[in-house]
């Protein structure tokens, strides 16, 4: 059954739809170009070693990752649980691309047959589902014999500054007693695909650096960019903001103040005995 969050972000079968963020969704959260241009090499990398002929991307999108690929002649079938961030998909796509299969449906029931791709690719999808492990099952089910499952990560070095700022909304929110949903973390999504007979090996594809001010990280907050806000009901969101922002303020002092954090972009791949 569907439900709506207060954002109007739609929940479907307890997975988070991210249907209302499509039309800027890129500009929130694109890659940075060498970035982006490094991941699509080590992904090629990737599908040539496994002797993958397509891909499935589970959580597409508007094919931020996928159009790249399809650029250089990758057949991409993409499953996302949004209509609309598959619609700006489809807008994105040139004569360039190659012709992609997009696909409706929910990572925990893929409408897919088993053993039907020698490879998969997951990117910050895992803490939107409405069971990470039924997702990961439904990967294990769809990959064919030998084939690989490759995970995206984002890691940040040494002390990230807004740490502290997770941890005071899980403060303002349980003095309220609201509990957000919890994200999995690398260790959980680790566990639960070595219980699918999964082994893994990582390859860091990328460094850059990550520059971000209090002022910025408290604006994105405010607008409700990232995820994590939008099951906060309005009125509680609102009331938590003010205490919020006055934190910023007593933690960081300087809200313009530039924080420098080194990042590094990996991807683990799986494979299944």
């Amino acid at each position: 059954m569907d439900a709506r969050t207060s954002t109007g972000a739609r929940l479907v079968g307890g997975s988070l739809s991210f249907d209302h963020a499509a039309d800027t969704y890129d500009a929130t959260r694109a890659l940075p170009e060498r970035v982006a241009a490094k991941l699509t090499d080590a992904l090629l990398a990737e599908l040539a070693a496994a002797g993958a002929d397509r891909l499935l991307e589970i959580g597409a999108g508007t094919g931020r990752i996928a159009r790249p690929l399809m650029e250089r002649g990758v057949r991409v079938c993409g499953v996302d649980i949004s209509t609309r961030m598959l619609a700006r998909l489809r807008e994105q796509l040139t004569p360039r691309h190659r012709t992609p299969d997009l696909v409706l449906g929910d990572a925990t029931r893929l409408p897919l047959a088993s053993a039907s791709f020698c490879a998969a690719l997951m990117v910050h999808v895992l803490h939107l589902v409405s069971s990470m492990q039924t997702a990961l099952a439904e990967v294990r089910r769809v990959l064919a014999p030998g084939g690989v499952f490759v995970h995206h990560y984002t890691r940040y070095l040494g002390d990230n500054p807004w740490d502290a700022s997770a941890a005071k909304w899980d403060e303002l929110l349980a003095s309220r007693k609201f509990t957000r949903r919890r994200r999995p973390d690398r260790a959980d999504i680790q566990a639960a695909l070595r219980a699918l007979g999964g082994a893994s090996r990582l390859l860091a594809y990328a460094e850059d650096e990550e520059r971000t001010t209090p002022a910025e990280w408290l604006a994105l907050t405010a607008r409700r960019v990232n995820s994590w806000t939008w099951e906060i009901p309005d009125g509680l969101f609102a009331e938590c903001l003010v205490e919020y922002e006055a934190w910023c303020h007593a933690h960081y002092g300087d809200l313009d103040r530039e924080y420098v954090q080194q990042v590094r972009y990996e991807l683990e791949v799986w494979s299944f005995a």
